[in-house]
């Protein structure tokens, strides 16, 4: 609500104007009833907070498993399928971080028994977080293995406990021969075809182009955000909270019906939570999600006498709502 004010002082003659009405009033015999000279200055804003889908951070491992009696030929296939990788995963300018390797078959010579190291991968999951922050990181492991047998039941199971594995499990994609995906699953695989194949790994790149890095709904920071503008808070006083949707809180202050005064040394911000969400392919669509409210401020003369929408005249200040839009 908007009002023209005069040019001269609000309070010369507050007194006096509010003792000739209530005397005329009186001298009358008319039936009539108080009206503050001075009410309060208010309005309304209407506040807007949209959260957005955003990447995630690419944190991605690889998985050697591989059975290649030249040691030569070993090291090129390693090196061509690090380097394949590295260009369509970590591209100049894309947040990520590639961890260390895990070579389950030392020399491209396979064991018959092999297992994936957790600890290893947990440790640098921790590293991950700790430069990214807890929530952002969703790793991608690639898996290689050109040998047409099963995979060893420990390793088996390591894969699927790796899987199973909760908010720190990554997605583990693989390099590798239909044996091995006939009794595996794995969330993303293409098929190993030869070692000197120069498309050997065209598939699995293409489908980390499409599909990475992950989408997440973005979080709020944990200072929340400014509830005013730096104009706004040049002249409001006081306000109060008009509607509150679902997971809407004041950071530094109570939000609520009753009234809150500015403090322009710590600004009031405001705090949305919303649900945390698995991390999907970006092949994949995130609604944003938007939280409206509304705020009753005060300009000046806060404390005085107002007609609210029943017809009562209270003071502003001192009762709970929002007197322009009703209750909360």
């Amino acid at each position: 609500m908007n009002r023209t004010r005069s040019s001269s002082p609000r309070n010369q003659g507050r007194g006096s104007l509010g003792g000739v009405v209530l005397l005329g009033a009186l001298l009358g015999g008319c039936e009539t009833y108080f009206v503050d000279p001075h009410p309060p200055d208010i309005s309304t804003l209407s506040r807007e907070q949209v959260l957005k889908a955003q990447d995630l951070p690419l944190v991605y491992g690889l998985i050697f498993d591989l059975h290649l009696p030249n040691a030569a030929e070993c090291t090129r296939v390693k090196e061509q399928l690090t380097a394949a990788f590295r260009t369509a995963l970590l591209p100049p300018g894309r947040k990520g971080m590639e961890m260390y390797a895990q070579d389950l078959s030392p020399g491209c010579v396979q064991p018959s028994s092999r297992s994936y190291p957790y600890s290893q991968y947990a440790a640098q999951v921790r590293q991950a977080e700790d430069l990214f922050g807890r929530g952002q990181v969703k790793p991608v492991l690639l898996y290689f293995n050109n040998v047409e047998l099963p995979l060893p039941s420990s390793l088996r199971e390591d894969f699927i406990n790796l899987q199973n594995g909760g908010g720190n499990a990554p997605q583990l994609w693989a390099l590798t021969t239909q044996e091995v995906l006939s009794d595996t699953r794995f969330a993303q695989s293409a098929p190993w075809t030869y070692s000197s194949d120069p498309r050997l790994t065209a598939r699995l790149a293409e489908l980390a182009r499409a599909q990475l890095p992950f989408l997440q709904l973005e979080q709020p920071p944990a200072e929340g955000y400014a509830l005013f503008t730096a104009q706004e808070l040049s002249w409001v006083r006081e306000f109060k909270g008009c509607t509150r949707p679902s997971g809407l809180d004041g950071t530094n202050f109570v939000y609520g019906p009753q009234t809150v005064t500015v403090n322009a040394a710590q600004p009031p911000r405001f705090q949305v939570t919303v649900p945390r969400q698995e991390p999907v392919p970006r092949n994949q669509k995130i609604e944003p999600v938007t939280v409206r409210f509304t705020l009753e401020v005060c300009r000046e003369d806060c404390e005085r006498f107002y007609p609210t929408p029943d017809g009562e005249l209270l003071a502003w200040s001192a009762t709970p709502g929002c007197f322009l839009t009703g209750p909360l």
